[in-house]
């Protein structure tokens, strides 16, 4: 018996190393959530936008949905805010 539970605490041993080594290894390979946005990245978008009234009001237009699409899902109404989100994505194409 003690002979098993031996082998049972070696072989749980190698275990929690081969976890422990591949950590790091999957941390690595996982890419950032978002991308950093720049100074003059926000400012050649208002410019672009300030330029030309029918863009200004789309970016309103969207960031009036995204508001919304914020406040169907604290209410957990997921069907109005896909419905929502599929409004915008047409917005975005223009």
């Amino acid at each position: 018996m003690a002979a098993y539970l031996g082998a049972f605490m070696k072989l749980k041993l190698v275990v929690v190393i081969l976890v422990i080594t591949a950590l790091p290894v999957c941390a690595q390979a996982q890419k950032p959530s978002a991308a950093m946005v720049t100074k003059a990245d926000a400012q050649k978008v208002v410019k672009i936008i300030s330029c030309n009234k029918a863009k200004a009001q789309t970016y309103c237009d969207i960031n009036k949905l995204g508001e919304q699409i914020e406040a169907t899902n604290e209410k957990k109404d997921s069907k109005t805010a896909d419905e929502l989100s599929q409004k915008m994505k047409e917005l975005e194409k223009n």
